[in-house]
């Protein structure tokens, strides 16, 4: 877990941080609570992360991509024809 100062963060800012960081709630459950949308609340993180004076991010996909199977050009190539 990370050790930054809340006391730097604003309060909708450090409301947030510790939904997210210290309960482990999901960015859409962070929105409901506060109501407003997961793009706010994303915002909102970013933004405390870097009062707090954290590095950024650099974009990384999370997302793996699955490998792709070979597929055969014809089905002659498939089939002995």
């Amino acid at each position: 877990m990370l050790n930054i100062s809340l006391k730097d963060l604003t309060e909708k800012q450090r409301e947030a941080w510790q939904m997210r960081y210290r309960y482990g709630w999901r960015m859409t459950r962070i929105a409901l609570e506060m109501g407003t949308s997961k793009t706010a609340v994303s915002q909102l993180l970013r933004r405390a992360q870097g009062r707090a004076g954290l590095p950024r991010r650099k974009n990384v996909s999370v997302l793996r991509t699955k490998p792709r199977l070979a597929r055969a050009g014809s089905l002659s190539a498939v089939f002995d024809c």
